[in-house]
């Protein structure tokens, strides 16, 4: 098959979409296919997806008209269809929520593959933007009405679609994300680049964009009822880009004067500095409320650092036993366990632990990501193939 994936939705700093982006164009990268792959980038981007087979192909795209979000819908809905029939394309990847919707009027026999991350959409929508929140529930219904096959990645996320909206086809796919081998073989961090963060003592380490779903306050609250002596010879260190709501944050900050020194915020952190970053972390801390998948807690956990996060939605599903589970809506809880984490005592329980983090991170793999994605565009070809002639 001739396989389009549309990488358009992807910003330069890549975290979420980008990072599950690039990780699977390297794993289909790395599996033997026949396929030829057509894959759509800005153009002040096309260095951040390395093509290293010329099975695939970039296709540009001008990055200074679609990097402005209402101008990539149009884009998607009413310009791509038409370069999707110039290559002949047999099947569409859309992974982010959307597709063209007018694409079978352009390409009827055109198969289209799409990839639900998680339902917070509606059951979470405290956690979103008003209007990107009904825009994409819109989006996720149209798309789970026409699309011939779904992907989403974890367990608990395809549990959840069925909930919010009706698959044309309801046999959803699951395809773990994966995690880059350099987590497990990393060095430690360097003094120059400790020193460019500002970081001067053991640190406990976040990485994730600053935004509400991901729970920064309740991560800050459960520093802040550590001992004395763990706050004040530790680093809260919190990496990534400011999300909408920072401000509460900053807020919660102006309550505790005396943590501005201890918790640090390095804004975004580029991919090449992070396998070094996290290794060197006494303790990595991701208690969103709800993921997903969580690629940072595998991350962590390739690195032999101990890991605390939350309790339900994926997060637990990807740690399984490799990591310390909390209620992220109780500080307290995020307390204790960071508490016993850093104190001395239980070094054993704390090996194995690390130890079974590690075993379980390496089940997780980017080549298995793209086995399991080419598996679904098998099935979307039978699907469509099967169905046809009632159905549109």
């Amino acid at each position: 098959m001739r396989i389009a994936i549309d990488f358009t939705a992807t910003p330069r700093n890549k975290t979420g979409i980008g990072r599950y982006l690039l990780g699977l164009l390297l794993g289909l990268q790395s599996v033997a296919s026949e396929h030829t792959f057509f894959l759509f980038v800005h153009d002040d981007d096309i260095d951040g997806f390395p093509i290293l087979s010329d099975r695939f192909t970039i296709v540009p795209v001008k990055s200074k008209i679609l990097r402005r979000t209402w101008i990539r819908i149009l884009w998607e809905q009413f310009v791509l269809p038409f370069r999707l029939r110039k290559l002949r394309i047999d099947l569409l990847h859309c992974p982010n929520f959307t597709m063209p919707y007018a694409v079978r009027l352009v390409n009827p026999r055109i198969r289209v593959v799409g990839t639900f991350h998680d339902m917070t959409y509606f059951f979470l929508p405290e956690f979103h933007v008003g209007w990107k929140r009904e825009f994409f529930k819109f989006y996720i219904r149209h798309t789970a009405r026409r699309a011939d096959k779904l992907i989403t990645i974890s367990e608990n996320s395809r549990a959840d679609i069925p909930r919010y909206c009706r698959p044309q086809n309801p046999d959803v796919a699951v395809t773990c994300m994966g995690v880059d081998p350099r987590f497990f073989t990393s060095p430690p961090a360097s003094e120059a680049l400790l020193s460019r963060l500002s970081i001067t003592s053991p640190y406990i380490l976040y990485v994730g964009t600053q935004e509400p779903r991901k729970n920064i306050p309740g991560l800050i609250e459960g520093f802040r009822l550590l001992p004395d002596s763990l706050t004040s010879t530790h680093q809260l260190v919190i990496c990534g880009k400011k999300g909408w709501l920072y401000d509460e944050i900053d807020g919660l900050l102006s309550q505790y004067p005396h943590l501005r020194s201890r918790v640090i915020f390095t804004g975004f952190v580029p991919d090449d500095d992070l396998p070094s970053l996290i290794r060197s972390a006494r303790v990595f801390a991701y208690v969103s409320f709800y993921e997903g998948f969580g690629i940072p807690v595998i991350e962590s956990m390739a690195s032999g650092v101990l890991t605390v996060t939350s309790r339900g939605s994926s997060l637990e599903e990807v740690a399984g036993d490799g990591a310390l589970l909390v209620d992220p809506r109780t500080p307290s809880s995020i307390a204790a366990a960071l508490s016993f984490a850093l104190t001395p005592g239980n070094e054993s329980e704390k090996t194995q632990m690390i130890s079974r983090g590690i075993e379980r991170a390496g089940t997780y793999t980017w080549s298995r990501c793209a086995e399991e994605t080419l598996a679904a565009y098998r099935d979307a070809a039978d699907w469509d193939a099967a169905s046809k002639g009632g159905r549109r």
